[in-house]
């Protein structure tokens, strides 16, 4: 019996080492093949979890974003406008002139031509400086409270994240509430408070020349 096996052995040695070398690289071949399919499955999942997560943080930015525009439409724009609007009122009020035409009627304080003349005149720059103004200045400040309110409430998603989203975050709102929420917030006031003034200077003068052609 052993003397068989030996001699079978000794026949077909070499299509038995050769069988055995297919087999092995086959088994081989096939264990990277698994292993490779593995990998590429938790690649694939791995990609799939961040697209979710992807989506999921767009989606949150996107309800954010909506959410801080909705309040600055409702109560910081608003604010802000009827402020600058009640400065623009005041630094381009006509009442006093249209109180003197009126008051201009009674015979023994009548206006002469002339003073009519030039109260209408001034009547007609300071209208039409106090609705270029308004259009003007509103657009201005609406368009910059916007950019303003977007900066600060990237900001505040920040804040809120940083906690689960590493150093950087945490770096990026650092350098920013260095500034201040209030200090920041209180820049949208600079156009109503300082700014007025030189606007309505350069458009009165630009109105004058314009409608005296």
């Amino acid at each position: 019996m052993l003397s068989s096996a030996w001699g079978f052995w000794g026949r077909h040695r070499r299509k038995i080492l050769f069988s055995l070398g297919v087999a092995g690289v086959g088994y081989a071949a096939y264990r990277l093949y698994e292993t490779h399919q593995r990998k590429l499955v938790r690649v694939e999942q791995r990609a799939q979890e961040e697209r979710a997560a992807d989506e999921l943080i767009k989606n949150q930015l996107q309800t954010h974003f909506e959410n801080v525009q909705r309040i600055s439409d409702t109560t910081t724009l608003p604010f802000a406008m009827h402020y600058l609007r009640s400065r623009i009122m005041e630094e381009l009020d006509i009442s006093h002139l249209t109180e003197r035409l009126l008051q201009g009627k009674g015979e023994s304080s009548a206006l002469t031509p002339k003073e009519k003349y030039d109260t209408w005149e001034n009547i007609k720059i300071l209208s039409f400086t106090r609705t270029v103004c308004s259009i003007w200045a509103m657009t201005m400040l609406s368009l910059y409270v916007r950019v303003q309110v977007t900066i600060l409430g990237r900001h505040l998603y920040l804040d809120f994240a940083r906690v689960t989203d590493g150093a950087q975050l945490q770096e990026e709102s650092d350098a920013f509430s260095k500034n201040g929420h209030k200090d920041f917030l209180a820049t949208a006031d600079y156009l109503a408070t300082y700014g007025i003034n030189a606007l309505i200077t350069k458009m009165q003068h630009a109105a004058t020349e314009i409608l005296k052609e």
